[in-house]
């Protein structure tokens, strides 16, 4: 499939991918707010890993906007199951998000009017909104055996093997 950078692309998910249990990946059997802070760092702890240390910020950002979606709107504060994995293909950085919370449309969120004032503007949206601009491509699917997915792809200037 092509993406354009900026888009969620969507589709059902029926393929079951395996879960590997290593330094790629973590596991929260119970998600709250307060595990954030540990998400961000597993993903710039794989980063500079990796030797992707520029990365960073821009997958921090997304990172914590996403998963912070996740804890709030997909499990409602309370709590549930949430997987990342970070991977490499290619030139691709690959972070893929896991939950079992409700099923969420990222399109369904309309564009915030970033051209108007702060004061005039709907709360809610941005976030989104950022984690379009700063990926190359987000990809999202939902399938009631495995939950929601959020691929979160950053194109880098370096070619892995």
């Amino acid at each position: 499939m092509t993406f354009q950078s900026g888009s969620i692309n969507m589709h059902s998910d029926h393929r079951t991918t395996g879960s590997m249990q290593d330094d790629n990946t973590l596991t929260i059997e119970s998600a709250v707010l307060g595990d954030i802070p540990r998400i961000v760092e597993f993903v710039i702890s794989w980063l500079q890993r990796q030797g992707l240390d520029r990365y960073v910020f821009t997958l921090e950002t997304a990172v914590d906007e996403a998963s912070t979606n996740v804890v709030k709107h997909a499990y409602g504060g309370q709590g549930g199951y949430y997987q990342i994995t970070c991977a490499l293909s290619g030139a691709d950085i690959i972070v893929t998000i896991r939950d079992h919370g409700n099923k969420f449309d990222p399109d369904s969120v309309p564009l915030p009017e970033v051209g108007s004032q702060l004061e005039e503007r709907k709360v809610g949206g941005l976030g989104i909104y950022m984690m379009k601009k700063m990926m190359d491509r987000i990809d999202y699917s939902f399938s009631e055996q495995e939950g929601n997915r959020l691929v979160l792809v950053k194109r880098t200037s370096v070619e892995t093997a």
